[in-house]
Formats: C-alpha cells, sequence, structure tokens
C-alpha cells in the first residue's frame, strides 16, 4: 500500500502538493511504527526502522557517469532505500548518524536520534545553518532555534537564497554547517569550501554529503564557468534532480573521486569519516575548521 501511494503521488507535477502529500503519508505510518519495539531504529526520527526501496538512477544518469552495475545498485540504495516514518534516504540517515556522533564528540554524550537531539537544551543553544535542504532531516533540524535556512534561488518567499560561493554570513558565526550533495553542484568548489570555514566558529564543523565514486578515480571537473558567467562543458552535461528550487535539475560541475577528502583537508579542515558498513558510496564527511 505504502508504495504504491508512493508510485503515485511521484507522478504528481505540482512538487510543492507532492510534498505535503508524502508528509501525509509518512506521519500515518509513523503512528504505526513509531512506537513498535526494536533495536534497528531510524536515526533520523527515531521509529522503528522499516524502509521501502525504489531504484532512481537512470540508465542514461549512469553511463554518464561510468558507473558500473555494482556502483549503479550502490548509489540505487543510497538515494532510494528509505524510512517509511520519515521518508530519510541512506544517505540522510548516514547525515544524521554523522550529526549525532558529532553531538557525541562536543557535548560528551549523545542522543539516539535527531528528533531527540534537536529538543535538548544543548542543541538549543547551537548556531546551525543548513545551506541546502538535508532532505528528511529539514523537518527536524527546523526545530532548532539557531538555525539559518536556505537554498540556492529558491521560489519560496520563506526560504532565503544563499549562494556557497558568496554567502551572507558573517565570519565564525556558525558552530554547524550542514550540506548534503551540493558542492557538485559548484563551479568553484575551493572557493565554496573558503567560505564554509569563514563562517564557522574556531573549531566549528560542516557535516555532509557528496555522490563519490569510490573505485580509485580522482576528482573531475566536468564544467567550469568562463569569466563572462556562460558554462565551459569539459564533458557532455549530466544533471541532479531537486526540489526547492526554480528548476529542478542541477548541473553537475564536479564528480567526487578518492581524494575528495584531501581536498577537505587542503581547503583547513580536520576529516573523518563515518562510513556505511555495506554500501561505500554511503559515506558523511566531519570536518572541523581547524
Amino acid at each position: 500500500m505504502f508504495a504504491f501511494l508512493l508510485r503515485k503521488i511521484e507522478g504528481f507535477s505540482d512538487r510543492k502538493k507532492v510534498k505535503k502529500i508524502a508528509e501525509i503519508v509518512f506521519s500515518i505510518m509513523r503512528m504505526s511504527f513509531g512506537k513498535i519495539p526494536g533495536s534497528q531504529r531510524c536515526p533520523v526520527c527515531g521509529s522503528r526502522l522499516a524502509l521501502i526501496y525504489r531504484p532512481v538512477v537512470s540508465v542514461e544518469l549512469a553511463t554518464a557517469s561510468n558507473f558500473n552495475a555494482q556502483w549503479t545498485g550502490f548509489f540505487n540504495r543510497r538515494e532510494g532505500e528509505i524510512c517509511i516514518c520519515c521518508g530519510a534516504s541512506l544517505r540522510v540517515r548516514q547525515l544524521a548518524s554523522a550529526l549525532l556522533m558529532w553531538q557525541s564528540e562536543h557535548e560528551g554524550s549523545g542522543s539516539a536520534d535527531v528528533h531527540s537531539m534537536v529538543r535538548t537544551n544543548w542543541a538549543k543553544r547551537l548556531r546551525v545553518a543548513e545551506v541546502n535542504s538535508c532532505g528528511a532531516l529539514h523537518k527536524e533540524l527546523a526545530r532548532l532555534p539557531g538555525l539559518k535556512f536556505s537554498e540556492y534561488e529558491s521560489d519560496d518567499p520563506g526560504v532565503r537564497h544563499e549562494d556557497l560561493l558568496n554567502l551572507s554570513y558573517a565570519d565564525a558565526e556558525f558552530d554547524l554547517v550542514l550540506h548534503s550533495d551540493t558542492l557538485e553542484h559548484v563551479p568553484d568548489l575551493d572557493r565554496a569550501l573558503k567560505e564554509i570555514h569563514r563562517i564557522l566558529k574556531p573549531g566549528g564543523s560542516t557535516v555532509f554529503t557528496v555522490p563519490v565514486v569510490r573505485d580509485g578515480r580522482r576528482t573531475l571537473a566536468r564544467a567550469s564557468l568562463r569569466e563572462n558567467g556562460e558554462v565551459d562543458h569539459r564533458l557532455p552535461p549530466i544533471y541532479h534532480g531537486g526540489s526547492y528550487q526554480k528548476t529542478c535539475q542541477y548541473l553537475v560541475f564536479y564528480e567526487f573521486g578518492d581524494d575528495v577528502t584531501k581536498l577537505v583537508v587542503e581547503a583547513g579542515f580536520e576529516v573523518k569519516l563515518l562510513e556505511h558498513h555495506a554500501n561505500p558510496s554511503a559515506f558523511t564527511i566531519l570536518a572541523k575548521k581547524s
């Protein structure tokens, strides 16, 4: 039944309506599964972890990105394996687990899930920038009094616009900067990392995900911007989907490889990884401002 409803709402053209209907469906499922006992819990919503899966990587994207069958499967699971109680994909659940690990390191004790974490007095004192929507995690983060949420070229008047290459925030303003699968869409990776470093307090961290094929390949710039603002395509363009912005397809400027952590370290961060035990595409970077 849940799979049938999900397929139906994904076919709608009005994405805001899709989002509202999906939230209703997830709320119903959470009332059903949220209190069921069990050791496996969703790190986002805290409910008993029950999953639904649908493949999301198109043949065209897999071919253009040079994915073999194994890595296509990894990314399908990363994006298409979702919690039926909150809609969190494996990528978002890994991001939530990394956030809980960050809490444990900074507070001295960790919460069981982000739903619980955001209600702690410690979390309520945090200054947090969510530079783009972190999927199902955003609904929980929105409870933080110190959250500044933004999207690039948002068409929602209630959501501020921020450009990672030129953030409007003050120096050393935030304890934590969150973003998820965003850096591959910026035309200047070094500048984006420097901007994130700039707005973090000393000792602050950015916790984020990027899609990486970890098969020995190095980071590749598929496109860049010329001085006149036009895009210089070095390879045939590929796009990833989105939700809040005026367009729902975003050009990929970078395809990240195994050297991605080295690039983050070179920007002035101390880096840790949270890796999934069975899916090498589902890992999160925790980068502390040195």
